[in-house]
């Protein structure tokens, strides 16, 4: 069995700080959209389709659970960087609600755990399909269907297949590749008219986590490791350099994090 790398909360602070903070980075800038409008009532638009897709490889990357990622209190946990934001705030929580940053985190976890009706047609069955999914999973499908092909997808043709069971329905192997896409084209529908509120969430947590990083530099200003206020329990220099990296070179201006995160139109927010 490996041995894990992150053994302490002290260990999971560090990680989630500088890969959140990283991720985040990607999202909310000027390489996948512009933002159009004029506040309360914007939207943002991609680039271009690989734009968006890209986009939605970091949104699962922020979301999606790493198997066995972490040992801490003698056993194994499965944790994402939304899940291990949460923690941060479950240990730091007047100095996480003083930035903001746990009811900006809230409100993602609660719109991505949100079950939603999700109806498509399919042709090649000659059926209009309906079943319920939470919005993870919707990400999930546009997300990794991006990613791989037909060959590396049996995983979500599992949940399909489930999803449209409990539903109802019966399908066979080939049918359910033929749902599989005509789904996708739904999926992609869905998350392209939610990306505005989503990139505006995640800004907002973005202004959260940045605004934490730089308080904590100000009140010991220093680009040496070894004079660095430290998380409590690191177990790891390597943990320490990776801290020191967060402090000094992950601390934007708030007028570039605001810049490319939207205030999106009511009816953005509402249901697709």
């Amino acid at each position: 069995m490996a041995t894990p790398i992150i053994h302490s909360d002290g260990d999971l602070e560090v990680v989630v700080l500088h890969e959140t903070h990283s991720t985040l980075a990607k999202i909310i800038g000027p390489d996948l959209y512009k933002v159009g409008g004029i506040a309360p009532e914007q939207s943002i638009l991609f680039h271009n389709r690989p734009a968006f897709n890209l986009f939605l490889i970091y949104l699962i990357e922020l979301i999606a659970e790493g198997q066995q990622s972490a040992f801490i209190d003698d056993r194994y946990q499965n944790l994402s960087l939304i899940s291990g934001l949460r923690k941060i705030c479950d240990n730091h929580t007047e100095e996480c609600n003083r930035h903001g940053l746990i009811d900006t985190l809230t409100k993602l976890e609660e719109w991505v755990e949100k079950e939603v009706k999700f109806k498509f047609s399919c042709p090649d069955v000659n059926q209009e399909i309906e079943f319920t999914l939470k919005n993870h999973a919707l990400i999930s499908f546009g997300a990794n269907t991006t990613k791989h092909n037909l060959l590396r997808l049996s995983k979500l043709i599992s949940k399909l297949e489930r999803f449209c069971g409990d539903s109802g329905y019966e399908f066979s192997p080939q049918e359910l590749s033929a749902v599989l896409s005509a789904m996708i084209e739904e999926v992609n529908s869905r998350l392209q008219y939610h990306s505005s509120h989503l990139v505006e969430m995640l800004g907002k947590i973005f202004l959260s986590l940045n605004s934490l990083i730089i308080e904590r530099f100000d009140a010991n200003p220093t680009n040496k490791v070894n004079e660095m206020t430290m998380p409590e329990g690191i177990t790891s220099d390597i943990f320490k350099d990776m801290y020191g990296t967060v402090m000094v070179f992950k601390r934007y201006e708030e007028k570039r994090i605001k810049k490319y995160t939207p205030i999106s139109t009511r009816f953005l927010k509402i249901r697709y």
